[in-house]
């Protein structure tokens, strides 16, 4: 019996009443009704020639208890599972189902679904009686216990496929919930959809195993909306991105008084949250964020659980992980380099990508990509990729700290900012920016240049009315790189 579903199904054995998963739609569903709904998806599967080892695709399933069990059910038959994501387009899903051979398609005849000869299911006919919809195509072969393949953010570059087994996905994931000290009496709140990792990793399987609830909400929902339902539901736990956390701060205003009293352990991952956001969510929400760190295909790394408003602090790291630094190509520095990991229970790295495999898997080490600073107390602080490094006149300056300087100095609503040089470190950047309710995008665009010229930085400052994002809401900062930064080179 698989790892993940066996973990799960003891929960259900010692606590069928729990409640497993809502939704903020009031839909409720005990851990015994998952496990009858995942053995009777897994049955389904396997009438349709799923077996172990194989890859199933799917798409536009909706962020409820049936994704859920959807996910156990597939852990049950022994295969896996690709989401194919909102912002895909034809290319990317032909790329999905060239890499990873599927010999099902779950979820609706949608947009992604022109010209594909696989056949397809409804989820809901998975856990209905009925026969097998004929042969299924041979698919790919995968290593036993491999369960999911989930896609990077693609916030700087195109997204890659990562692949994990279920066996270290539990251990690793056991050993976040006891870094972050959740119990069976803890409720998280996700707002993320349940096609990326920042929704699995740290709400739906962080609850799951923790025999605690898990809270559903929908991820269009307007922050006024997810404010109120933060409150009403009595979350304990939830993790949003910086933006998000903007995004409710502004909401209060609509909603002043609501009690987040009880939402104990709210964590920021995925980006870097500066010190004016965490003031911001103390002052405003009433709630202190938990910094944390960690990625699609290493897992949760660090963590900051302390009970404070954590302007300054850092993050240590989570048992069996152990943090270093390297020092930055021509700038060596003790206490910030190149951020390096290593552990026990990792993904198995990229699908099909010799290259990026060799540059971030090295050995029993993982290369994040990302700079850090060791702290006095032996924490760190995640500053940002090692790509968004540039060089002021007092050193070199990672592109959140300066998105954070000019937040303090500038009237600017938001900004991005990107080295424009990532193969050497230069003093030319980037800066995309929304100008302050009330500012003119010009009078933004001077305060910037200024700032920029006062810490010896040179290079392009762009006003829009709209910053892109990925589908899991970080800034794309791919796309602005591709769009603008060959304009602002040569500027």
């Amino acid at each position: 019996m698989t790892a993940l579903y066996k973990a799960i199904r003891e929960i259900a054995r010692r606590r069928p009443d729990a409640i497993a998963v809502e939704t903020t739609a009031g839909e409720r569903t005990s851990y015994a009704e998952l496990l009858v709904q995942a053995d009777r998806i897994a049955v389904g599967l396997r009438a349709r020639g799923v077996t172990e080892g194989r890859v199933v695709v799917c798409s536009g399933l909706a962020n409820d208890a049936s994704y859920i069990a959807f996910l156990l059910g597939l852990c049950a038959a022994g295969a896996a599972y690709v989401p194919l994501l909102a912002d895909f387009d034809a290319a990317a899903v032909a790329r999905a189902l060239r890499m990873t051979q599927p010999v099902l398609w779950v979820g609706p005849d949608n947009h992604h679904r022109a010209g594909v000869t696989l056949p397809r299911v409804e989820l809901a006919e998975l856990g209905t009686a009925g026969g097998a919809a004929g042969a299924a195509p041979e698919g790919r072969a995968f290593a036993p216990g491999t369960f999911r393949m989930l896609w990077t953010s693609g916030s700087t570059k195109a997204p890659k496929l990562v692949t994990w087994r279920q066996e270290p996905f539990v251990r690793e994931r056991r050993r976040w919930i006891a870094h972050i000290e959740a119990t069976e009496h803890d409720a998280f709140f996700c707002r993320h959809t349940l096609d990326v990792a920042h929704a699995t990793d740290l709400h739906a399987f962080a609850a799951l195993l923790a025999g605690a609830r898990l809270i559903l909400a929908d991820p269009g929902a307007e922050p006024a909306t997810l404010l109120s339902q933060l409150a009403a539901t009595g979350a304990t736990y939830t993790s949003m991105l910086p933006n998000h956390y903007e995004d409710l701060i502004a909401a209060a205003g609509q909603r002043p008084g609501t009690d987040l009293s009880r939402l104990r352990r709210p964590m920021c991952g995925g980006a870097y949250a500066s010190p004016a956001l965490i003031a911001g969510a103390a002052e405003v929400l009433g709630i202190r964020i938990r910094h944390i760190y960690g990625s699609t295909e290493f897992g949760l790394a660090l963590g900051n659980m302390a009970d404070e408003v954590q302007t300054v602090g850092g993050m240590h790291e989570v048992a069996g992980v152990r943090a270093r630094l390297e020092p930055l190509a021509g700038y060596d520095r003790d206490d910030l380099g190149h951020l390096v990991l290593t552990s026990d229970c990792t993904s198995n790295g990229y699908l099909d990508d010799a290259e990026a495999n060799a540059a971030t898997f090295r050995g029993p080490d993982f290369w994040t990509g990302d700079v850090a600073q060791r702290l006095a107390d032996g924490s760190f602080r995640l500053l940002g990729r090692v790509t968004d490094l540039v060089l002021a006149t007092d050193g070199p300056l990672a592109a959140p700290l300066l998105d954070e300087l000019i937040a303090r100095q500038c009237p600017v609503a938001e900004s991005v900012s990107l080295a424009a040089d990532t193969d050497t470190l230069s003093n030319r950047v980037l800066v995309v920016l929304r100008a302050a309710p009330g500012t003119s995008d010009d009078d933004a665009v001077a305060a910037v240049d200024k700032l920029l010229a006062a810490h010896g930085l040179t290079g392009a400052v762009l006003a829009f009315d709209r910053i892109p994002r990925t589908v899991v809401g970080k800034a794309d900062r791919a796309l602005l790189r591709r769009r603008h930064i060959t304009s602002s080179s040569s500027s």
